[in-house]
């Protein structure tokens, strides 16, 4: 694999989008709907379905509650229960999704589409349900804001969550000023990217927040880095995960960075168990660093770990030469899907 400024600028260019991304959510104008019944059911793939694992985290933290499902079909539960459902797929493609919409449509359960077009805004269109269509020609892994304003701004309709436009703004504010063509977090994401060196990537996050940025960051340097990595959730890593750090001769130490996301609002006993891991394996496994929110919103808090781990999985790809665009074996596999199944195409890299 060659080093190519080229692509690696393209999608540089695509993450610096975030906060106008953002900001485009805040205009967006909504069909009316009818009265929506039963808890938001967000059906949705790879950033799609981040993009409900952030709405989730937001309702979450103003003591309410959104379900995620990453599969086809529907949860058991939803004949009985009857949720209000929203498919998101940024090309419209996905045949998860696509799968999802079909079930929700027999059980007769209000719909929502999010999608840049494709089969799911025509059977939207066709179906006459709420069609919200956002821009077209990104990478689906660098249209996460385009996505997940939508979403907040249906759920917020729905009444799943309260008026987002202000934390909109303040993480378009703090994506901007920190992956913006000037962003101050370039200079630490690539230092941060340093002294990982070479070593498999792990991410820890913890309960309620920075899990989901803790997945983020782990997807995102799979696929814009093309490197193996993994994420882990405190307080629960504590019980399991960090046995196996007792590795003989150091193997863990030379071969596994940790990079640790923090939060000012993260339960006491999870700011304890950080310290006492870190100081426990500190001779076991590399501690590369931590990350810590800012912003005061939930959201802009999120989007604050999401713009440094976009920064930091590009600097990566920089320092080992990666093509940040290609999503080879992704394609391969929807390819042979495709083939051999006879189902819908799906977009490039499982947005």
């Amino acid at each position: 694999m060659t080093k190519s400024p080229s692509r690696l600028a393209e999608m540089r260019f695509q993450m610096t989008a975030l906060s106008a991304q953002l900001r485009w959510g805040t205009n967006l104008e909504l069909e009316p709907v009818r009265r929506r019944e039963g808890e938001l059911l967000v059906c949705g793939m790879g950033g799609s379905g981040i993009s409900g694992d952030f709405l989730q985290a937001v309702a979450a933290a103003e003591g309410r509650r959104t379900t995620v499902h990453k599969h086809y079909g529907l949860p058991g539960w939803a004949p009985s229960l009857r949720p209000s459902v929203v498919a998101v797929s940024y090309s419209g493609n996905t045949a998860e999704t696509l799968s999802s919409w079909e079930e929700a449509r027999k059980l007769g359960l209000q719909v929502t589409a999010i999608t840049s077009g494709g089969e799911l805004a025509e059977m939207a269109a066709l179906a006459g349900e709420q069609l919200v269509v956002i821009p077209r020609g990104y990478q689906p892994r660098s249209a996460l804001g385009f996505g997940l304003s939508a979403l907040l701004r249906v759920a917020a309709q729905a009444g799943a969550i309260s008026d987002p436009q202000p934390s909109l703004e303040e993480a378009a504010h703090l994506a901007d000023s920190l992956s913006g063509p000037k962003g101050e977090g370039i200079g630490f994401a690539s230092e941060l990217a340093s002294a990982m060196g070479g070593r498999m990537v792990g991410v820890y996050g913890s309960v309620p927040l920075t899990q989901v940025a803790a997945y983020r960051w782990k997807t995102q340097t799979n696929e814009n880095a093309k490197r193996s990595a993994f994420w882990s959730v405190l307080p629960e890593t504590t019980h399991n995960e960090i046995v196996g750090w007792d590795l003989p001769q150091g193997l863990a130490r030379r071969r596994v960075g940790i990079v640790a996301l923090r939060d000012r609002d993260e339960h006491p006993g999870v700011s304890r168990r950080f310290e006492v891991l870190e100081k426990l394996t500190a001779d076991r496994v590399t501690w590369v660093g931590e990350v810590w929110t800012q912003g005061f919103s939930p959201l802009g808090r999120l989007i604050s770990l999401v713009a440094m781990g976009d920064l930091f999985s590009l600097e990566l790809a920089r320092n080992s030469g990666a093509d940040p665009m290609a999503v080879d074996l992704i394609d391969r596999l929807k390819e042979e899907m495709h083939t051999s199944a006879d189902s819908a195409p799906e977009e490039p890299s499982g947005f």
